[in-house]
């Protein structure tokens, strides 16, 4: 079998396409194409060609078309991010007139630049020559039997997850760092999940028959309702790469509670970026008592993120579970 059967890249570069002439009727066509998840689709597709350009001996195309889908989904990204902050000011009653305005500009000022983008990188208006040769180019390189594939899947995830679990341990990734530390962990750990979701069913979660009773902690309702924590069926009968259930709510948890403390910290550090300007005293106080912040919010996250982290990567040790997991399927 061929993993083209698996990989979707066909679906998301038509989901893209959809977006895009949907996109063209609207008063709008940045908003829209923003707007109906388009960058779900350029996540997805830059997670296959991260993992073909390091399973594939012909990399250098797999690593090409990673670049393109990167590229697409941080400029989205980016504008994710400023109107993030422009919705939560937003909610916050009595700022000044200046400052609203500031934040209006803002917002727009990052839409017009993922408008040039999009319409630099032939992705809106649509492009059928740009998406063909996308198509074309990911067909080739899926035409790969899924038997070799497997072994150097695993091989790659085993690779992944113990140089995240390195790096944590030798303090490389340092939790005290809002940017490089916690943001940069959960990058590095939400990949593993990313792969699980494209890769078609070729990796599954299974239920242990005595499952470790400490990681019951991560069993949360908002994990389990979680849309992330289903993952695809393996409806082509194919010889699986398994994760203990236990070990996969672990990492979803982890995820989702340093993607909060990443949020949190980027609030703060965007009120106190966005009201440096003299006169802005008043806002910057009735934005940091409206979400609870105080001057030790930043010690209070690394001092979270710390501990989790500890936990999660050492005392439970669940990154080197998972690479237990994949090599014994």
């Amino acid at each position: 079998m061929k993993i083209k059967n698996l990989f979707e890249c066909e679906k998301a570069l038509q989901e893209i396409t959809k977006i895009a002439l949907e996109a063209e009727k609207d008063e709008n066509p940045t908003l829209h194409f923003f707007q109906n998840k388009a960058r779900d689709y350029f996540f997805d597709l830059e997670a296959i060609c991260r993992i073909l350009r390091k399973t594939l001996k012909n990399n250098d195309k797999a690593s090409d078309l990673r670049d393109v889908f990167k590229v697409a989904e941080d400029a989205l990204g980016q504008y994710d991010f400023i109107l993030f902050i422009h919705d939560s000011f937003s909610s916050v009653k009595n700022l000044s007139t200046p400052f609203i305005e500031k934040i209006k500009l803002s917002e727009k000022k990052a839409q017009v630049e993922l408008k040039q983008f999009l319409k630099t990188n032939h992705w809106l208006p649509y492009s059928e020559s740009n998406i063909k040769e996308y198509e074309e180019q990911l067909n080739d390189l899926l035409d790969t039997d899924y038997e070799k594939f497997r072994s150097d899947f695993i091989d790659y995830l085993s690779k992944s997850l113990l140089k995240v679990d390195l790096e944590y341990r030798k303090g490389e990734l340092d939790p005290h760092q809002l940017e490089e530390g916690v943001h940069e962990i959960r990058r590095k750990i939400r990949w593993i999940s990313i792969y699980a979701k494209v890769s078609g069913g070729a990796i599954q979660c299974i239920e242990s028959k005595s499952p470790d009773q400490q990681l019951m902690k991560y069993k949360t309702a908002s994990v389990m309702n979680s849309p992330f924590i289903k993952l695809p069926e393996n409806t082509e009968k194919i010889q699986t790469i398994n994760f203990r259930f236990e070990n996969y709510i672990a990492l979803s948890w982890m995820i989702d509670k340093l993607g909060e403390l990443k949020d949190q910290g980027q609030l703060y550090e965007s009120i106190i970026n966005f009201t440096k300007k003299v006169g802005f005293e008043n806002d910057r106080k009735l934005l940091l008592d409206h979400f609870k912040f105080t001057e030790n919010t930043l010690k209070e996250i690394s001092e979270k993120s710390l501990s989790i982290c500890d936990t999660f990567f050492i005392k439970d040790d669940i990154l080197k579970r998972i690479n237990d997991d994949i090599h014994q399927t």
